[in-house]
């Protein structure tokens, strides 16, 4: 799997979701509790991960903070 990089734009900790902007200047990539495996996120964060497509959007997982 391709490793992407990106800062976190937004992430809720209440709903567990929020938004990765790409390094690339790509479409924002959505995050959800489950993909986040415990690893709590904040606004302003550089992650590494990767991405999978599903019906609602592209969607982080496996998210490592760098």
């Amino acid at each position: 799997m391709e490793a992407i990089t990106g800062t976190i734009k937004s992430y809720n900790r209440s709903t567990g979701e929020g938004f990765i902007l790409l390094d690339d200047a790509g479409e924002p990539v959505r995050v959800d509790l489950k993909s986040s495996a415990g690893v709590w996120l904040q606004q302003g964060q550089r992650v590494q991960f990767g991405r999978i497509h599903r019906p609602k959007g592209v969607f982080a997982l496996y998210i490592k903070v760098i």
